[in-house]
C-alpha cells in the first residue's frame, strides 16, 4: 500500500478508533494512551502489511491484541507486585 493512502486510511480510522479504545478501556484517557500506542505500532509494522489484507480489520486487530497485552500485564504486576 503506498504510503500515503496507508496513512490517510490510519488518519481516517482515529474516532472509530478511539470510540472501540474506549469500549475496551471504560476510561477516555486510557483509551487515549491505546490509540496512540496503536497508531504507532501500526506505522512501525506498515512493511507487514500486504495489499490483499482488510486493512481496518489488521489495525482493530493490532489494537485488541495491544489491550489484552496490557491488561495481562497489569494483572500479572497485581499478583506478583
Amino acid at each position: 500500500m503506498e504510503n500515503l493512502k496507508f496513512e490517510k486510511d490510519l488518519v481516517g480510522m482515529q474516532k472509530e478508533l478511539l470510540q472501540f479504545a474506549i469500549k475496551l478501556t471504560s476510561d477516555r484517557e486510557n483509551a487515549n494512551d491505546l490509540l496512540q500506542e496503536t497508531s504507532l505500532k501500526v506505522l512501525d509494522n506498515q512493511d507487514k502489511y500486504t495489499v490483499e489484507t482488510n486493512f481496518k480489520g489488521w489495525v482493530y486487530t493490532i489494537m485488541r491484541n495491544i489491550f489484552i497485552n496490557n491488561y495481562r500485564k497489569v494483572m500479572r504486576d497485581q499478583i506478583c507486585g
